[in-house]
């Protein structure tokens, strides 16, 4: 299934969007690969422990930033005109 097809069946008013940039807590370059660990109110600390129990899945996306700048930047221009 494409992300966007599964966006689609869950909707979009349901999906919410981080940006790792603005709350990442630290990098560490490890054996197994870069280890980053970010902030989040997506989800509680003691939801993640019981994995039966939790009301979200977290999904990271990595996208082009210069793309994903001009998407942002055609968007305000949009409301602009």
């Amino acid at each position: 299934m494409k992300m966007s097809d599964l966006i689609l069946a869950v909707g979009d008013d349901n999906v919410k969007f981080q940006n790792l940039d603005r709350d990442v807590v630290a990098v560490d370059m490890t054996k197994k690969g870069t280890k980053i660990s970010f902030y989040t109110d997506a989800v509680q600390a003691e939801d993640f422990i019981h994995v039966t129990k939790r009301h979200a899945v977290g999904l990271v996306l990595w996208l082009p930033r210069d793309k994903v700048e001009a998407a942002i930047a055609a968007e305000k221009a949009a409301k602009s005109a």
